[in-house]
This record gives structure tokens, sequence and C-alpha cells, in this order.
């Protein structure tokens, strides 16, 4: 006779490996066509019954919701290793934008650069939700912009507002534009953004 406990903890086991099959499969999916993906693809490709997505998910925004989170948190974690080693603003820059069309350019439905209630986070990390990707975004930027100023490498201006600004150009939207008008490499592309916003900023660095 089976023990009650080890039955338990291979249906805990079996619900862990089922969910994660079905959050890799709706990653990829979302990631090639975004939210126009249907529950019963997402079933299909991670080789599931579609009940089991919704035992877990009651419905599919609540998948893209839970997939979309987690590409962002990844893509935070991308943009502070890239730019923990940058001591100036121009390099911080070239990284910021790199890490972030890179990460456009393979799952650019899921990646959310929109301001929300998490955006005031990053200047209060002690209290409330963890700063979501934009707040990222523009802390970095932002402190980035300031420590320039102080140091008399860029024009005066309210930081905030100029990092603001500057995010204008991250968005998925903004990559997608430029693609289209521009065509060639996400690195070109790129280094044309990092440019066109340290021109703006005052800063004559040559590439």
């Amino acid at each position: 006779m089976s023990d009650p406990a080890e039955v338990k903890r291979r249906e805990r086991k079996d619900m862990r490996r089922n969910q994660e099959r079905v959050l890799q499969a709706a990653h990829e999916l979302f990631a090639e066509r975004g939210a126009e993906v249907t529950m019963e693809e997402v079933a299909r490709r991670a080789g599931v019954g579609v009940g089991t997505i919704y035992r877990r998910f009651p419905s599919k925004e609540h998948l893209f919701a839970a997939v979309s989170q987690a590409a962002c948190t990844d893509a935070q974690h991308c943009l502070q290793q890239a730019t923990e080693e940058c001591h100036d603003l121009p390099t911080k820059l070239r990284a910021i934008v790199l890490v972030q069309y890179r990460q456009i350019k393979h799952q650019a439905a899921l990646i959310d650069l929109r301001p929300d209630h998490s955006a005031a986070a990053a200047a209060h990390p002690a209290g409330g939700d963890p700063p979501g990707l934009y707040a990222t975004l523009h802390s970095i930027l932002e402190q980035g912009i300031a420590d320039a100023q102080r140091q008399g490498v860029i024009r005066p201006g309210n930081p905030r507002i100029l990092a603001a600004l500057c995010l204008e150009l991250l968005s998925s939207n903004a990559f997608q534009n430029l693609q289209r008008a521009l065509g060639g490499e996400t690195e070109d592309l790129a280094e044309h953004v990092a440019q066109f916003v340290l021109n703006g900023l005052g800063v004559e660095s040559p590439r």
C-alpha cells in the first residue's frame, strides 16, 4: 500500500513540473504571437490538459500577466547586471538601450514598459511592491543623469523628467518602428538611439 505522504509528495512534484511546462509553453507562444494565443494551444505545447492550466490560472489574462511579469523581472536582472560596472553615463546608457532592445527583439509582447503604481517604488524601496521594469529603468537613468549633472557632463534639467523622456525610446513600439524604418542589426539601432539621447542631453560622446 502506498504511503500517503509519498503520494502527496509525488503529486506536488507533478504539479510543479506541469506548471513549469505550462509557463515555458506560454512564454514561447506569447513571445511568438502575443496575446492572441489560446489556452488550448498552450496546453498542447505543454503536453497537459487545458483543465490543468485553468486550475492554476483562471483566465488567459492571468496566465499572460504571470508570463509577462516573469519576462520583465528577468529583463530587470539583465539591466542591473549590465549597468552595475558602468561608471559613466554614455557607457551606462548604451548598455541599457542594447539590453532592452535585445529583450524586445525576442519577446516584444511580454515586455511591459508602462509606468504604473510600482513606478514610485524605486524611490521608496523599503515599502510597497518591488519596482517594476519601468521603475527600475527610470531609477537607473535618473541616477545616472543626476550624477552626470553634478560632474558638469550634461546640461541642467530635472533628472526625473529627462529619464522619463529617454524611456520613450525604449518601448517595444519605438524599437519596432525604428526596425521597420531603418532595418539593420539590433546593435546598430541601439547605438543610434543611445547617441541621439546623449546628444540631446548635451554629451558629445565618440563611438
